[in-house]
């Protein structure tokens, strides 16, 4: 008898707590507000815009180069076109478009920009045809005032520490473009030839193994600096040849070897530094893995 009176109890406290549950008042949900309406995939075009000088705009790094950068997009791949022409970095593109799911729990009209360090010529993004001005930093929160349209917002600082310092920020790391297949490479004292789907060295092919040969290939196709920038002309010491599958070569001016390796892009006019070891695995022949 004393089961089924605790069993009852039971059901009965179960429902109640089921009913406080079901008819308790719901918290309001937090309304928070979209910088913008258009997607990662909608934007063709990027304009960065940097002031000379912004003296008024608390910043969390040091002044970046003044001037603009624009880049385009060409099916899925970006490009920048000013202040020079370069492949562009798909991963800092990708950080600049983050801005558009940026959600902001305030935001104020856009009245008295003195107030919010977006008078006069801060630096400006803009995607398409929308604006978006960087002002100064709210101390109390650590937050970053932005302007677009009629509103000012308030969004995560680390949206400002997306924008890159100047184009070469932005430059793609990465020695070959998607698609760029090399067939003949032609260094200082070897040849690496693609013959009937096989790679052949020349001289010395005797002693290493195919696999040897691929992963020695495989580190060119995919070799990526630790920097690109664009820079001024400059004499190269030696010169390596890339000839490409769809019938262009490529040179690449050797300008150093140590204590990096720095490559010239002869094409492009853009210098790639890599690593010590890198060097030494890209310059020397392949060898067998001991």
């Amino acid at each position: 008898m004393r089961t089924w009176i605790s069993l009852a109890a039971l059901l009965v406290a179960v429902a109640a707590l089921g009913s406080w549950v079901y008819h308790r008042p719901q918290t309001p949900a937090v309304k928070s507000h979209a910088l913008s309406h258009l997607t990662e995939n909608d934007v063709q075009r990027i304009r960065l815009e940097r002031p000379a000088s912004n003296a008024s705009v608390e910043t969390p790094a040091p002044p970046a180069a003044p001037g603009v950068v624009r880049l385009t997009r060409k099916g899925h791949v970006w490009h920048i076109v000013e202040p020079f022409a370069a492949r562009a970095e798909a991963s800092q593109v990708e950080r600049l478009l983050e801005i558009l799911s940026a959600r902001s729990l305030t935001r104020y009209a856009a009245n008295d920009l003195s107030r919010y360090g977006l008078d006069g010529t801060p630096p400006k993004l803009t995607l398409n045809d929308q604006n978006i001005s960087f002002g100064a930093v709210n101390t109390m929160t650590r937050e970053q005032y932005v302007l677009t349209g009629d509103y000012v917002y308030t969004i995560a600082l680390a949206q400002r520490t997306a924008l890159p310092r100047d184009a070469n920020a932005l430059v793609a790391r990465s020695l070959f473009a998607p698609g760029e297949e090399p067939v003949r490479l032609e260094l200082p004292g070897f040849t690496a030839t693609l013959e009937n789907g096989n790679w052949a060295i020349a001289p010395g092919n005797e002693g290493v193994g195919a696999d040897a040969r691929n992963a020695w290939v495989d580190a060119w196709r995919r070799a990526s600096a630790m920097q690109a920038s664009h820079q001024a002309a400059r004499a190269a010491k030696e010169n390596i040849v890339v000839h490409l599958k769809d019938g262009r070569a490529v040179t690449l001016g050797i300008l150093q070897r140590e204590p990096e390796l720095v490559l010239l892009r002869m094409d492009e006019g853009i210098e790639f530094q890599f690593i010590a070891a890198t060097a030494k695995r890209l310059l020397l022949p392949p060898q067998e893995r001991k």
